[in-house]
């Protein structure tokens, strides 16, 4: 039996209306997964260097202080939710934000917790 139909509505327009705002299960789980790489210290530290310009992975460790290796792990996530994106200068990999998205999804956390 769907336990929906045997609960109780108050404000069935109401409802109706916010069962309709929902997107696919597809675009909940990605944006899921977006929160989720946001959720990294780490990967917030390289997302405010990245703020300022692009760098190297080496350059990001020395920046943020963490290995090489761990900045490159964390990329590779930050990238598969596209908020970083890789140039690639002869044998070196630039990084650099995505887009000014970005920047704005970090400002506006800041703002909403009240740090700025």
């Amino acid at each position: 039996m769907d336990e929906s139909k045997s609960m109780v509505v108050f404000h069935q327009d109401m409802v109706d209306q916010a069962a309709e705002n929902l997107p696919p299960q597809e675009h909940l789980d990605s944006l899921g997964e977006f929160f989720k790489v946001l959720t990294d210290p780490t990967r917030l530290k390289i997302l405010y260097a990245l703020g300022t310009g692009e760098l190297c992975v080496f350059d990001l460790s020395v920046s943020i202080g963490a290995s090489v290796s761990s900045v490159s792990h964390h990329l590779a996530n930050l990238k598969r939710v596209r908020l970083v994106k890789g140039r690639r200068d002869g044998r070196i990999i630039y990084y650099s934000l995505d887009d000014d998205h970005v920047n704005s999804i970090i400002k506006y956390a800041r703002e909403h917790l009240g740090e700025e």
